[in-house]
């Protein structure tokens, strides 16, 4: 501001250059972060910690502390490296946090441990929000308490997700949603480790199973995600060794081989080389601790626990030896700080006391870098009553307890199921009521859902309809006695018509997924005339979803009138419909007017639209423009027409431009190379680099009979996934010629590997040893698999007790009764 006076609450402004905030509150040096929220009427934050984005501490934050160099100047953090994914063109971490900041929105990094995305995105928000407020919450419960308070130019910072998606106050998609309403200005970012990301997208199979991850497969349908790689890319190596010039830690972290910048620089290779090289004791008491972590424990993992459990990781002439002093001994080797970065396990306290430590977490590399070898082995006797006596958090125990159950290690599931529900663990009876159920032990499983129904647990009545499962009686009863989720568990996957009338009965007027779903629902009976009128309510009241659904209803109806009413006011949606419309009518020319009006304005829907119509008309030249200013749509729809008309190198000609980019441009061009016979072109393409080209390529290998050179070929990375099915073709290819073991061990390594694929093709091999090791690893559908193969074999008993008496710490069938 130029030539301003204040007075009170006057200003007086001369110029202005760019945007003005106004923020009302009581002024002078004592006012505190509320001032910040510019929302009329907002209510003051409550949030605990509120600071500054430009005043956060980084390491509080979660970016790991770095290793330190002899003879450096020491700070707290290196050089930034600028990533590729800062970048990215419109879907990197930087240019989606910026339209999220404009609109409100969910960014969410995808990394393993330690390769820079907390780092990645404490720079994004440092460079782009300094002066908005940031909140690190300690649990979704304080996240609710935002919600209602009219945030404004906030960031909330969710560093490793999964530790919001648990407990008595669990981050759900609807709270993200409330915060993120249109009325507030909110920024969301957050990690995740891509274990969890796999687990948490992965759809059940079979599809009617027990969905136990839906809660958090809808809170990731928020998020825009970024991949975060383990390798610095070339380009990013060049930048890094630009800044190690004037970084000795950077320096350091080039040089070393087997590890990544990244990970060099939070001090990886030493956790590693401790690990490897501890005694009996420490890596027992390691081992237990990483066990810990994996199976659920969130909390510090309590000294008593570690204490008691590593016996059991040791043997018997290593308990018979051990020394006067093993444990303290054990547990200084793994807290020592290693080049003033890490250590194995860290001391926390999460209470008020002052120098005596609560318990330990594990750095998260070492947890991730043993956890596919330890997921593999199931943890002995003693860790199981250790966690039983020594767990003090519910959270913790529900999330051990249901760990020990998918491993069918039932004798240890129930006690833990049993101290949660004793705590009033909604989730922990509805857990141990379907264990009950299946281990054959009807009057457990009704004392749980009667807990359940007597339970005041805000949360009873929505794990009281999970524990009815499919039976239709049983939530027909619960829905009417009142039981919302029961209802809403018929609304959407029930028969139609009782789902309308459910709906009908009890509708909230501010309801609008309610009203979403009844105008499916009339969609699905073939009433849309009952249907459009609930659309068109929703539309007016800028319901995002109403607008495509409503455009596709008026196609189908006809109405050219009121498409083009939509398509006036702006809305790609309409124009697309309207297009494909008057394309059906016979007025085709009329149709491309309307889509040239929005081209190349954002739509691909609308572009792809544009394209086809072209073809349809054979418009060839204007393709061929359009492909030439690089319209993948266009190139595709061209290649097409020429190849039709035989001309395959002009095809060949038009998609290699676009193909060069990358994209799905590319399998076009490697398919019609492929089918065209023009191997060579093919493998040259290959060699360059190209996925989808070695990808065809495989698949030629495949059907000449060439499978080394097909398995070769899949081995390149991206391969796999260039190529749909892929895989399964190579591996149904192995299983024929007789190479089960090679196929096996190709579908293990492989990226594009759906979680049932390994459990599926040992159910069909018969493979038993292999279906157990994937139950020791936690896979509880494997269970079903196992007991599959077990009955066609003749061995029925054997299946029957394996479901009702389950496994013993070590793997064999328990020889006595059902649970209790």
């Amino acid at each position: 501001m130029e030539n301003s006076v204040v007075a009170g609450d006057s200003v007086q402004i001369g110029e202005v250059h760019g945007s003005v905030t106004v923020v009302t509150g009581s002024g002078g040096p004592g006012r505190g972060p509320e001032a910040g929220w510019t929302a009329p009427g907002a209510v003051p934050p409550s949030a605990p910690g509120l600071v500054r984005v430009r005043d956060a501490d980084p390491l509080h934050l979660g970016v790991h502390r770095s290793i330190r160099v002899t003879g450096a100047e020491h700070s707290a953090l290196p050089a930034y490296v600028p990533r590729d994914l800062d970048t990215g063109e419109g879907d990197g971490a930087r240019p989606l946090i910026e339209a999220a900041a404009r609109g409100g929105g969910f960014v969410l990094l995808v990394g393993g441990s330690s390769v820079g995305k907390t780092r990645s995105l404490y720079e994004a928000v440092n460079a782009l929000l300094p002066d908005w407020w940031l909140c690190h919450p300690a649990d979704a419960g304080q996240i609710e308490q935002l919600v209602g308070r009219s945030p404004r130019r906030l960031v909330v910072w969710l560093d490793e997700l999964q530790n919001h998606v648990s407990g008595p106050h669990q981050l759900t998609a609807a709270t993200v949603r409330a915060l993120l309403a249109p009325h507030h200005q909110v920024v969301i970012v957050g990690t995740l480790w891509p274990h969890y990301y796999d687990t948490w997208t992965a759809c059940p199979v079979p599809a009617d199973a027990d969905d136990r991850h839906r809660a958090e497969r809808e809170l990731l349908k928020l998020a825009d995600v970024v991949h975060v790689g383990a390798a610095f890319s070339p380009a990013e190596q060049e930048r890094a060794a630009a800044l190690a010039a004037s970084d000795e830690r950077l320096r350091t972290a080039l040089e070393a081989g087997d590890f990544g910048l990244t990970q060099v620089i939070a001090g990886a290779p030493q956790l590693v080389h401790r690990w490897e090289h501890a005694g009996p004791c420490a890596r027992a008491l390691m081992t237990a601790a990483v066990d810990a972590t994996l199976l659920g424990v969130r909390s510090p993992v309590p000294e008593g626990l570690l204490r008691a459990a590593v016996p059991g990781y040791c043997a018997p002439a290593e308990r018979a030896t051990a020394p006067d002093g093993w444990f303290e001994e054990a547990l200084s080797y793994a807290t020592r700080p290693l080049l003033g970065a890490t250590s194995a396990l860290v001391p926390v306290s999460d209470g008020r006391a002052m120098g005596r430590p609560d318990g330990y977490r594990v750095a998260d590399y070492l947890v991730q870098h043993t956890g596919r070898v330890q997921r593999a082995v199931p943890p002995p006797e003693t860790f199981w009553e250790a966690c039983a006596e020594h767990l003090t958090d519910t959270a913790d125990i529900v999330r051990t307890a249901s760990a020990a159950a998918a491993r069918q290690r039932v004798g240890a599931a129930v006690p833990l199921f049993r101290k949660a529900v004793e705590r009033g663990s909604a989730s922990a009876m509805q857990e141990l009521g379907e264990l009950y159920r299946r281990t054959g032990n009807p009057e457990g499983a009704q004392e749980m859902a009667d807990r359940l129904t007597a339970s005041a647990h805000p949360d009873a009545a929505l794990y009281r309809t999970i524990l009815a499962g499919w039976d239709f009686e049983e939530l027909l009863d619960l829905a009417e006695a009142g039981n919302e989720y029961a209802v809403g568990h018929l609304i959407e996957y029930g028969h139609p018509r009782l789902a309308i009338s459910l709906l009908l009965e009890d509708l909230d007027p501010d309801d609008l997924w309610s009203w979403y779903r009844l105008a499916q629902l009339f969609h699905d009976e073939d009433e849309n005339e009952r249907a459009i009128p609930i659309l068109e309510m929703l539309h007016e009241r800028e319901y995002d979803d109403a607008i495509l659904f409503l455009a596709e209803l008026l196609k189908e109806e006809g109405n050219v009138e009121r498409l083009y009413e939509l398509t006036e006011e702006g809305y790609f949606a309409a124009a697309w419909c309207l297009a494909d419309l008057l394309h059906d009518k016979g007025r085709t020319e009329e149709g491309l007017e309307v889509l040239w009006e929005f081209a190349d304005q954002g739509s691909g829907d609308l572009d792809f639209t544009l394209a086809h119509l072209l073809a349809q008309i054979g418009d060839l030249d204007t393709l061929l423009e359009r492909a030439a200013e690089g319209h993948a749509d266009a190139a595709r729809e061209a290649a097409r027409l020429l190849r039709e008309r035989g001309d395959v190198d002009r095809a060949v000609a038009v998609l290699t431009p676009i193909a060069d980019t990358g994209g799905y441009v590319a399998s076009d061009l490697a398919e019609l190379l492929r089918a065209t016979g023009r191997v060579d072109d093919l493998r040259a393409r290959a060699e360059a680099g190209d996925a989808y080209a070695a990808g065809e390529l495989a698949r030629l290998a495949i059907e000449e009979g060439d499978l080394d050179e097909a398995v070769r070929l899949h081995a390149r990375k991206g391969t796999a996934r260039a190529v749909f099915g892929l895989t399964d073709a190579l591996v149904k290819a192995l299983v024929a010629r007789g190479d089960a073991d090679r196929a096996i061990a190709l579908l293990s390594a492989a990226e594009d590997t759906p979680p049932y694929g390994l459990r599926e093709l040992f159910r069909k091999l018969g493979r038993v040893d292999e279906l157990r090791a994937l139950i020791d690893q936690g896979d509880e559908h494997a269970l079903w698999d196992l007991v599959e193969v077990l009955r066609d074999e003749g061995r029925a008993d054997e299946a029957d007790a394996l479901l009702t008496r389950g496994l013993t710490a070590d793997g064999r069938i328990r020889s006595d009764g059902p649970a209790d």
